[in-house]
């Protein structure tokens, strides 16, 4: 009945709405936000070393801000403190401004990922100018605490990048409100999201046949919008003045029009224009369209070949909004380099370090660390203080707010972080934030306030963002004496001359074993293996012929091993021509595919391999996607070949088990009871298979041959499953079917870590994964792997995603220890503990082991070292990419 009322109330509310005024031009100023926050009482921060942002670090520096504002920024000894202030002692700690991601989506795509949740593409006509992220936006969004965590105090949120103007930006300050009112950033003027490229043609043109479809149509669509804007605006001018001089004979006013007035604000100047855009030539047209309709962008975003026009975009001054080394997505992104941002930033241009995920948002600071090392590595000499401009002042221009936060100046907004280690580094920890001077964010209570939806148990356990950081090893720890910094000492990062000889020492080398370091160890590869390691002293003569490499300053691991991937099955992401990793049409509805065998797919050519090379990972177990049982995995090394063709059983728990069976979680162990009861039934009467003497069994005579391993326990098999009462059901399977479990995601494996420990059953992880991003991952945690490790369970470290990014398997390792990880746990879970998982002769320094190997230049976790060596199976094999062959072809800009 309420319903009803209301509905009639509303009709007759319409019917009787008198015509509206004339639009106007709306004022220059943005709306206020309906909540001011304020800073309960003055704080100063003092013995902290001091990033401004604006230059160099300042070494005992001091901070103070009142009333949300900054009041001085200096050495200690020049710092007053303010009347009552709370002195907070930063000794040993990094004061920076706080993080401003420049691209983000949260609220609009928030978690956990829903239909309820997904507001971020309003996907019903190629130009949606007229609506809001600001309308979509849920401050409950698990995300944005998460983010605080992460040091962030700002961000614009954008719609997503299907439409060619897909609506308005919102900018946002990160407080918790109640509504997106409340947490708009003041003063800062509303954003215009605009996309090229392939995903309007992806979604209108190839997924309805309607325009655009090419990249053409793409063009005309931003120019006749526009042009219709102009349009409105002369009616508007043209109905203001007859109004104005005869207002009788001026007639109704046009009809308000919120698209067309939009973009009426973009030619005005109101609105910052945000454009989504890969490639080079792409961006070079959306300067042209620009042009001729009269508005500015100010920033092309994702933007992965801007080195390759960044004098252009100097010239115009159009920010670059990107990311560290994410590529190979799609063929928009296959010439993404590492070297983008510090080129545009060499070639004068605003350099921005985006994350456009919730994940990457929470530490925008490595990004931007890693992005500055590649680019120091590759000649290009990019300071500390303007990588941190890539995710501080930089990204505030973009938003337009660059004369009120950003940058450590007095007057300014008082959004300020406080670091445990480098803010570059990837141990880097935010140990306290304030936005406007008021916490939002501390190390040891967790974010101020709790998300909506992880009130009560969640907000204690998962959500809460406290877990210690474990010990980072110290230089003598490593056995060296300096950090490699490639701005002072070029000769630190060269690469180890390429060698062709069967047989290397490595001396004076500190080795890792796979179990503990070795400092000054003498290391020998001979035949294709580890023939010894000798400890400092220790004597011995060596074989007569081997090339020697002195490892002093250096360190050697095991080649790192990444055990849940599809590197060499695929090539470009959203390429299926190059995609080899799942079944397609009606084969993809075969829920059992045990006799499948990647290695039958894999690509021994991909430019993947070497690109992966560069992060240290020399082998990969890899695997196609699907089904209820997947198949079985390969063994491959980075060089593309094969090492063991069948390695692993894949099984599909939780959402991807129910999907292959169409059913539930019952469903889905009842099939799996069948396909195992058969396959086992089959081994026993294999004869009367033959002859047909058995009943109608569940799965093919190949897929039952395949099982036969799992059922005798020699075959792993590795279950895909989050939620614990997934994990729980995967070991009553092991229990009853004797398998030899691996368990593969484990979101909520530290909850059921004592029942894994009992069953000696590893968990694969990704170690940055903590949202909540569905029903089966509520729990998921950064310290998780911590906790598992702790209570004896071992544990393995993935990528779990784009094969593209198998090279950043060393900074997941990298964030365990930040968030609680034993280093060498965090080491031994790419490398020994992966060999001991699958029974794999790698991820050892000990005789007899393949000798695949890596020298570094520094801690293989840190994002400021790289390999300066690879040997596979003990043959050296070079540190070379298509990518570095592209920075090289643009190193150098033709002249115009």
């Amino acid at each position: 009945m309420r319903t009803r009322f209301l509905l009639l109330m509303l009709a007759s509310a319409c019917a009787t709405v008198p015509q509206a005024s004339a639009p106007t031009t709306p004022s220059l100023a943005p709306p206020a936000p309906t909540r001011v926050w304020k800073q309960p009482r003055a704080v100063v921060v003092r013995h902290a070393t001091v990033m401004p942002a604006t230059g160099p670090a300042i070494e005992d520096g001091a901070v103070a801000w009142v009333d949300g504002k900054l009041t001085a920024v200096g050495r200690n000894a020049e710092v007053t403190t303010p009347s009552g202030a709370e002195e907070v002692d930063g000794t040993g700690l990094y004061v920076t401004p706080g993080i401003i991601d420049a691209h983000s989506h949260l609220g609009v795509y928030a978690t956990p990922e829903t239909f309820s949740t997904g507001d971020g593409n309003e996907a019903t006509a190629p130009v949606t100018a007229e609506v809001s992220a600001e309308h979509s936006f849920w401050p409950q969004d698990p995300g944005l605490r998460r983010a605080a965590a992460g040091g962030v105090t700002a961000l614009l949120v954008l719609p997503g990048s299907a439409n060619l103007i897909g609506g308005r930006g919102f900018p946002v300050k990160l407080h918790f409100g109640r509504s997106a009112a409340e947490v708009r950033f003041p003063g800062a003027r509303d954003a215009l999201k605009m996309a090229c490229g392939e995903n309007p043609r992806r979604v209108y043109g190839e997924g309805r046949n309607v325009a655009p479809s090419t990249r053409m149509a793409n063009v005309a669509g931003y120019r006749q919008a526009f042009a219709q804007a102009r349009e409105y605006m002369s009616k508007l001018e043209e109905w203001a003045k007859k109004t104005e001089k005869t207002p009788d004979d001026a007639g109704p006013a046009p009809l308000r029009d919120l698209k067309l007035e939009t973009l009426a604000e973009v030619l005005r100047g109101n609105i910052l224009v945000q454009n989504h855009c890969y490639r080079a030539d792409e961006m070079e047209v959306m300067l042209q369209v620009a042009e001729e309709a009269g508005y500015s962008i100010r920033a092309f975003h994702h933007a992965l070949e801007a080195y390759k026009v960044r004098d252009s975009l100097a010239a115009k001054g159009v920010a670059v909004a990107t990311w560290a080394d994410w590529w190979g997505f799609k063929l928009e992104a296959w010439d993404g380099i590492p070297e983008n941002a510090g080129l545009v930033s060499q070639a004068g241009g605003k350099a921005v370090i985006h994350s456009d995920s919730g994940f990457g948002i929470q530490r925008l600071n490595q990004e931007a660390g890693k992005a500055m090392w590649r680019a120091r590595e590759s000649g290009v000499p990019i300071p500390e203080e303007e990588a941190l401009r890539w995710v501080t002042l930089n990204a505030a221009w973009v938003m337009g707010v660059e004369g009120v936060t950003g940058s450590l100046e007095p007057g300014k907004m008082a959004d300020v972080v406080l670091w445990r280690n480098h803010p570059l580094s990837v141990y880097a920890r935010a140990q306290r934030v304030w936005a406007d001077g008021v916490v939002t964010f501390d190390a040891g209570a967790g974010a101020v306030e709790a998300s909506d939806f992880e009130v009560g148990e969640l907000a204690a356990s998962a959500a809460k963002l406290v877990a210690a950081p474990a010990p980072t090893p110290s230089l003598a720890d490593l056995g060296l004496v300096a950090r490699c910094d490639v701005s002072k000492e070029r000769a630190c990062a060269e690469l180890v001359p390429q060698g062709q000889e069967a047989c290397t020492v490595f001396q004076g080398v500190t080795a890792f074993t796979g179990s503990a370091w070795v400092k000054g160890a003498t290391v020998v590869l001979e035949g294709g293996k580890v023939s010894s390691v000798r400890s400092q002293g220790e004597g011995g003569a060596l074989p007569a012929g081997c090339r020697t490499v002195d490892g002093k300053g250096r360190l050697l691991t095991p080649g790192l091993v990444d055990p849940l991937t599809s590197l060499g099955l695929v090539e470009v992401g959203a390429e299926v021509s190059t995609q080899d990793d799942g079944l397609r049409g009606d084969a993809a509805k075969r829920d059992v595919r045990a006799a499948l065998v990647s290695a039958d797919s894999v690509n021994p050519a991909s430019a993947v391999f070497p690109v992966t090379r560069l992060g240290g990972v020399t082998s990969a177990v890899t695997v196609q996607h699907g089904g209820l049982v997947a198949g079985q995995s390969a063994f491959v090394a980075t060089d593309g070949s094969v090492r063991r063709a069948s390695l692993a059983m894949h099984v599909n728990l939780g959402m991807g088990g129910r999907d292959a069976v169409s059913g539930s979680r019952a469903l889905v162990l009842e099939r799996l009871r069948e396909v195992f009861s058969d396959a086992r039934e089959y081994g026993r009467r294999k004869g009367d298979f033959e002859q047909r003497r058995m009943r109608d069994v569940a799965a093919s005579r190949l897929d039952l041959e395949a099982l036969q391993p799992v059922l005798a326990g020699t075959l792993p098999v590795v279950v895909t499953a989050q939620k614990a009462s997934d994990i729980r059901a995967a070991l009553a399977l092991s229990r009853e079917y004797n398998l030899k479990l691996v368990i593969a995601g484990g979101s909520e494996a530290w909850m059921v870590a004592s029942e894994l420990a009992v069953a000696k059953v590893p968990v694969i992880l990704q170690p940055t994964q903590n949202l909540p991003m569905d029903f089966d991952r509520l729990n998921s945690r950064l310290d998780s792997a911590a906790l598992l490790t702790s209570a004896g369970v071992r544990v393995l470290f993935s990528v779990l995603g784009e094969p593209a990014m198998v090279r950043t398997l060393a900074q997941e390792a990298g964030n365990a220890v930040a968030w609680g990880l034993p280093h060498t746990d965090a080491l031994r879970a790419m490398t020994s503990s992966v060999a001991d998982a699958f029974g794999l002769p790698v991820g050892k320094l000990s005789p007899g082991a393949v000798a695949d190997v890596v020298l570094w230049n520094g801690d293989p976790l840190e994002s400021a070292s790289r390999p300066v060596g690879m040997w596979l199976a003990g043959r050296q094999v070079p540190l070379v990419s298509r990518q570095q062959a592209l920075f090289e072809k643009h190193r150098v800009l033709p002249a115009k």
